[in-house]
């Protein structure tokens, strides 16, 4: 199962507001996650399926048995300094042979970072308010070595993005509380980038690395 994913709207500056709650944008590429029938399909935002790069993905920490829709970012975070590291995630992103990928599932795990529940036993949870949707995540997705609930706070983005610039991360996520998911850019989902970030220029490039 895979769906079009909702997309951010560049926003030109931090704010506080209580109809949102703030995620921290890491340095990964977007990763949707179906497990129906106790069956993993991993599918890049373009809706190429990437199974078989992520074997540490397939066990999923589900509370309980479910079948179940998952939206978020894959990232390497290095063990020693905490740091993202782009570079690594991409290669393991090219590696075709399963000796490799087994070898790399042990030496250079990825972290899925979860923040949206879109499918749920069946039932298309897209219509549904987005903080219903996080609370339910909440419930069912349980923390692991390779699964991590995303973090976010309500009403306080602007401390979050002096957060987010002191850690040299790219940006906050601002979404409504209340949003549907729905395909596209959308305004009630903004982005306020990191007007320090370094790398801009290659992150400009870098969304194309995950398209073929």
């Amino acid at each position: 199962m895979f769906v079009k994913p909702m997309l951010l709207t560049e926003h030109g500056k931090p704010f506080d507001d209580d109809n949102y709650l703030f995620e921290p944008i890491i340095d990964g590429h977007r990763l949707q996650l179906s497990f129906i029938g106790g069956k993993p399909k991993l599918y890049t935002r373009h809706s190429n399926e990437v199974t078989r790069q992520y074997p540490e993905l397939h066990n999923v920490p589900l509370r309980e048995p479910a079948d179940v829709l998952f939206d978020g970012e894959v990232a390497y975070v290095n063990p020693v300094t905490g740091a993202f590291e782009f570079h690594t995630l991409q290669e393991r992103y090219r590696m075709k042979k399963e000796p490799r990928i087994r070898d790399a599932k042990r030496s250079m795990p990825v972290l899925f970072f979860v923040f949206d529940l879109l499918y749920y036993n069946g039932v298309d949870l897209r219509q549904h308010p987005l903080l219903e949707r996080k609370q339910l995540l909440s419930y069912i997705l349980e923390d692991n070595a390779y699964f991590k609930k995303m973090l976010y706070v309500e009403r306080e983005g602007s401390a979050l993005y002096e957060l987010v610039k002191n850690s040299d991360l790219e940006g906050v996520a601002c979404k409504r509380k209340d949003s549907i998911y729905s395909e596209g850019r959308r305004d009630s989902w903004l982005k306020v980038m990191n007007a320090e970030y370094k790398n801009l220029a290659m992150n400009a490039n870098r969304e194309s690395f995950f398209v073929s």
